[in-house]
């Protein structure tokens, strides 16, 4: 049986014919094995979805190539671009969209400051947000400031209850671990 899409370019007297419907099978199985080929090359083009194309990336961005898994290739491809990006806003609401969950980027031109908002239940890569600000920060903007924000309102239960206490971290301070050089 000859697809739909092929008798409505042909003669009704060729409905029939076995030999072209063996002609068309043969040539569908060819145009889906090129459509298969076409999309692997297309997803090479871009950094987020190649695979064997990455070392053409690395090439592009670091002048070698990386000896890395492919999503830590993909990440640091990701932060040397964003960092030859112009520092506007919409680049730093798409650096902190890709870092977690981003409420709001602003500017406080007093401080010199940028100030990153986050929700609190969704997770923030902080090291990257930083690495990557700290990469294409201009001169006048002395730091990035980030702050979480939690919605909703307390539960109360009657029961049993455990109780988690978390104390956010601020800039600045001392912390054992290594933090301080995020703020």
């Amino acid at each position: 049986m000859i697809l739909e899409k092929f008798r409505k370019k042909l003669p009704p007297y060729w409905y029939e014919n076995e030999v072209a419907e063996y002609h068309f099978e043969g040539s569908m199985e060819a145009i889906k094995s090129l459509d298969a080929q076409r999309m692997d090359l297309m997803k090479q083009f871009n950094p987020m979805t190649a695979t064997w194309g990455l070392d053409i990336w690395d090439w592009i961005y670091f002048g070698k190539k990386q000896s890395l898994s492919i999503e830590e290739r993909r990440n640091k491809i990701r932060a040397q671009h964003w960092a030859r990006l112009p520092f506007t806003m919409s680049v730093l609401q798409s650096l902190g969209n890709a870092t977690g969950g981003l409420l709001s980027v602003t500017e406080d031109f007093k401080a010199k400051e940028i100030v990153f908002s986050f929700e609190q239940d969704q997770p923030v890569d902080l090291l990257t947000l930083h690495t990557v600000f700290e990469k294409m920060r201009p001169v006048h903007v002395n730091r990035e400031r980030i702050t979480i924000q939690q919605k909703g309102s307390l539960m109360y239960w009657s029961g049993t209850t455990q109780v988690y206490e978390s104390f956010p971290l601020f800039c600045g301070s001392f912390y054992a671990g290594g933090e301080t050089s995020l703020c």
